[in-house]
């Protein structure tokens, strides 16, 4: 077994209990703000109502902010301006609040630092974003997930990425120096960390009580076809949506090494020829109207 970044405390100790307690540890001090939980709560819940979204979203001022600068944007064009929040809050509905709360709180994760190697926080961002974005495309053509829900799990697909540049970043540089343009980077990971970005992104997504499908993604991303719950379809859309990104240049590790998925994914989707090529011909524009750079806070 080749040597990982894992210090275990006892020799004898097995690995997997190494990981799971290096996972538990991850997951406890990256907790979601209360707001974010409270915001995927009420959203999730079907007795709720916009008054229950609007006590919410308050507490946050530049959540709120962010809220009333979207929806009047050019990509809603309401004929007059919105100047009441819980106006604004029923016109982009719940799905779409829960989306801007969960991007907001991951660009906060971008704020500081920059990088290592052919690895930047800015492309990583770039990526999460376009791949949401192309994710709720994708199910917008095939008709086979909702769309808001495809944004959401695309942008937190590489979520154990985000965690492994936090809280294992020397580690996670000597994985970044030994990526290979024709080597998945989880096997790369695997090699040097004992686990991949999957496996991390998959235990927080459930300790944070997130909903199942997104934590599902997480995990199958790059192997959709080992899916067989009712989430096969979602994971089968973000890792159409990762491989596309890729191939744009938008790669997450600044490595293009994501492999075309297999053919049978198009099938689960019941994407056409035509509908791929459509997909195809709409992403430039796309990437470009998704201005993933703005979204990151200033610090």
């Amino acid at each position: 077994m080749p040597s990982t970044a894992i210090d275990r405390k006892a020799k004898n100790e097995p690995p997997e209990e190494v990981v799971q307690r290096l996972f538990k540890r991850i997951g406890e001090v990256s907790t979601l703000p209360t707001v974010a939980i409270t915001i995927i709560e009420v959203a999730n819940d079907s007795s709720t109502g916009a008054d229950d979204l609007f006590d919410a979203v308050c507490i946050d001022a530049a959540l709120a902010t962010r809220i009333m600068r979207t929806v009047n944007s050019s990509y809603y064009s309401v004929q007059n301006k919105v100047a009441d929040l819980k106006l604004a809050i029923t016109l982009l509905g719940f799905k779409e609040i829960r989306n801007l709360a969960m991007t907001a709180y991951i660009a906060q994760l971008f704020k500081k630092g920059s990088g290592h190697g052919t690895y930047t926080r800015e492309a990583l961002w770039n990526h999460l974003i376009g791949t949401g974005a192309v994710a709720q495309l994708i199910a917008q053509t095939c008709g086979r997930v909702p769309p808001r829900e495809a944004y959401l799990a695309g942008l937190l697909h590489d979520l154990g990425l985000i965690l492994i540049d936090q809280y294992l970043n020397k580690p996670f540089c000597k994985v970044i120096d030994a990526l290979e343009k024709d080597t998945p980077s989880y096997e790369t990971e695997k090699a040097i960390l004992g686990f991949d970005h999957t496996e991390l992104g998959e235990f927080v997504a459930r300790q944070w009580h997130l909903p199942d499908h997104l934590a599902t993604v997480t995990r199958y991303h790059h192997h959709p076809l080992d899916c067989e719950n009712e989430h096969r379809e979602m994971v089968c859309a973000v890792a159409l949506a990762d491989f596309f990104c890729n191939v744009k240049e938008l790669s997450a590790l600044g490595v293009a090494d994501v492999q075309m998925p297999p053919s049978e994914v198009f099938d689960v989707l019941r994407l056409s020829k035509s509908q791929v090529s459509s997909i195809w011909e709409q992403l430039d524009e796309l990437l470009q109207a998704a201005n993933v750079m703005s979204m990151i806070p200033k610090s």
